[in-house]
């Protein structure tokens, strides 16, 4: 009988845009907007709402320059237009795959540095998802269609 061996975070690749990039942390979070709707003070129901989707991925240095390369060529790291951002996890019994599309970089950390050393020096990237096309898990929308259609 074979294990299965499940995805870490060793076992995930990055890429932003056309650059592959060895990550040090990448996380997704999005907020549905989804409210429930109440009758008399009991849920009756659901209304939809403002989505929204952000995260964060950090670097070590020599990534960093990667993208610190593309910023010079934009002229500044404001500059730098709106970017797809595709993770893939995969061992050999388990693939995830999170596309995350139109997303403005911003830059929060510039700098994470212990006194004590020990560690690699990281750098935090955070982003905002900025394109209809949302986020897709495993080739999977995340929004219906009906909700895009008229965008």
């Amino acid at each position: 009988m074979s294990q299965t061996v499940h995805i870490s975070g060793s076992d995930v690749d990055v890429a932003l845009g056309g650059l592959l990039v060895h990550i040090e942390e990448f996380s997704l979070s999005i907020d549905d907007g989804v409210k429930a709707t109440n009758t008399r003070g009991i849920p009756n129901g659901y209304v939809n709402g403002t989505v929204s989707a952000s995260g964060d991925i950090k670097l070590d240095t020599s990534n960093f320059d990667l993208l610190m390369g593309a910023a010079r060529s934009a002229g500044s790291f404001q500059s730098l237009e709106p970017i797809d951002i595709n993770g893939v996890g995969k061992t050999i019994n388990q693939e995830l795959r999170i596309a995350a599309y139109g997303c403005k970089l911003k830059l929060s950390e510039a700098l994470n540095a212990s006194a004590g050393g020990g560690e690699k020096l990281t750098h935090t990237i955070p982003f905002e998802v900025t394109d209809k096309r949302f986020v897709e898990i495993n080739g999977v929308p995340y929004l219906s269609a009906d909700r895009t259609a008229t965008l």
